[in-house]
């Protein structure tokens, strides 16, 4: 999957901008299908591009039980299937863990990496979007079906809960986002407003939308919602004016131009630290069918790949204590590999290359490393002759553009290397960011 990003520019001058062969603006969002996967629920992105979505179930049952980890690259992993029942939003807490809203069960749960479950917060009716402030205080969106009236509902850090707003207006808050000025925003599932909450709780209305609104998200000076039923996602502006930010309003699942695709009923969104990237669930029945998770690059430009940091691992690296050896990487075009060749020596002090092709996995590059022998210099050399024998194991985590740990076990000896950057080629420029944002530009 590539991506790729442009500076953000005026709405005036992006409606103006010339279109491509296929009718695409210049800068138009671009869909892609990240994962499919039986998930429909809330979702949240920790800072090394790891996705968190939830199991909602069915929309007629809510039986979902399960939370998964989806790698940048696309690998989904089980946390647990012990969440009772209907889990739909969430957010990553500062420790690393995972803050869930239960539906059913009334109850916002804390889940370790290793998928264990404790109760943080009880008592709140239909809780669906989560959202934290800079004190650490969680504010919940309340969408009861029948009995209590829906409200924002605030838990504090040792999962006291009180109400924060109500509203004759309320109908079923199903969203909640907080934007720069610290104001909250919540929207409405049955009328379509999205309510501006004032620290102090009181409630207005800031737009309304032309269909009924799930999820949203605050990320460059603007507001992202969904519209499930009109298979739309929305954007707004800081004065409540709203356009299609995607979608053709028709069911179905087409990726490409946000103006030509389409989605099923998205009613869950994500965006990534950086504000690159929207994260959309794809349909109504995730226990009962496998549905795709989508990704929308908001800010596409034509020749410039995004791709997890790790692609930008293309150049010459050494570790600086260890001079005489060092390391030459490649990524390899349109694939999540890249070819590695290690200048180092033997137990005798002869020079000696490692090589192996990794493979990306979320954060890590991991790969077998191989000696060659057998072959001969000159005219003589026979290719048929030549044996590569594997040695070991490599696995590369890239800190920034100009730093890796390097972990490996070759020939039974194993250690850790702190690599630097010894030259990139020439015209390509390292963007640093999160896992899904940094930049390989040629």
């Amino acid at each position: 999957m590539r991506y790729s990003i442009i500076i953000i520019g005026a709405v005036a001058l992006a409606l103006s901008m010339s279109k491509n062969a296929s009718g695409q603006a210049a800068d138009e969002p671009v869909v892609s299908t990240l994962v499919t996967l039986m998930a429909t629920a809330g979702m949240s992105v920790d800072n090394s591009g790891n996705l968190y979505i939830a199991d909602f179930g069915d929309i007629n049952t809510l039986a979902g039980t399960s939370l998964f980890k989806v790698s940048p690259s696309g690998e989904a992993q089980l946390i647990t299937d012990q969440l009772n029942t209907g889990p739909s939003g969430n957010l990553i807490d500062a420790d690393g863990s995972i803050l869930q809203s239960v539906y059913i069960s009334n109850r916002i749960v804390r889940v370790q990496q290793d998928g264990s479950i404790t109760d943080f917060a009880t008592g709140i009716p239909g809780p669906d979007d989560l959202v934290q402030d800079g004190n650490g205080n969680l504010f919940v969106a309340s969408c009861p079906f029948g009995g209590p009236a829906p409200a924002v509902y605030r838990v504090d850090a040792s999962g006291t809960v009180e109400v924060f707003a109500n509203s004759s207006l309320f109908t079923c808050i199903s969203g909640v986002t907080i934007d720069n000025n610290g104001d909250l925003f919540a929207s409405d599932f049955g009328n379509g407003q999205v309510f501006r909450i004032t620290p102090a709780g009181d409630v207005s209305v800031f737009a309304q939308l032309p269909a009924p609104s799930s999820h949203i998200k605050f990320a460059n000076d603007e507001f992202y919602v969904m519209m499930p039923s009109a298979n739309q996602i929305a954007r707004i502006d800081q004065q409540g004016n709203v356009s299609i930010l995607a979608g053709t309003g028709q069911a179905g699942t087409v990726d490409g131009p946000a103006s030509q695709a389409q989605f099923n009923f998205p009613f869950h969104i994500e965006i990534s630290p950086d504000g690159r990237f929207l994260f959309v669930d794809g349909g109504p029945n995730g226990d009962n069918q496998a549905n795709p998770v989508r990704v929308i690059d908001l800010f596409p430009q034509s020749g410039t790949p995004v791709a997890p940091r790790l692609r930008a691992i293309t150049g010459a690296w050494n570790d600086p204590m260890r001079s005489g050896e060092g390391f030459i990487m490649q990524t390899i075009e349109g694939e999540d590999r890249a070819i590695i060749f290690w200048a180092t020596y033997d137990a005798d002090g002869g020079q000696q290359w490692f090589g192996g092709v990794g493979e990306f996995s979320g954060s890590q590059l991991i790969a077998e490393m191989r000696v060659t022998s057998g072959g001969v210099f000159g005219s003589d050399f026979d290719p048929a002759q030549v044996v590569r024998t594997p040695v070991g194991n490599v696995d590369m985590n890239m800190l920034d553009c100009d730093n890796i740990q390097l972990n490996y076990l070759i020939n039974d000896i194993s250690g850790t290397q702190n690599l630097a950057r010894t030259f990139r080629l020439e015209g390509q420029e390292c963007i640093e960011g999160d896992g899904l944002g940094a930049l390989l530009q040629y």
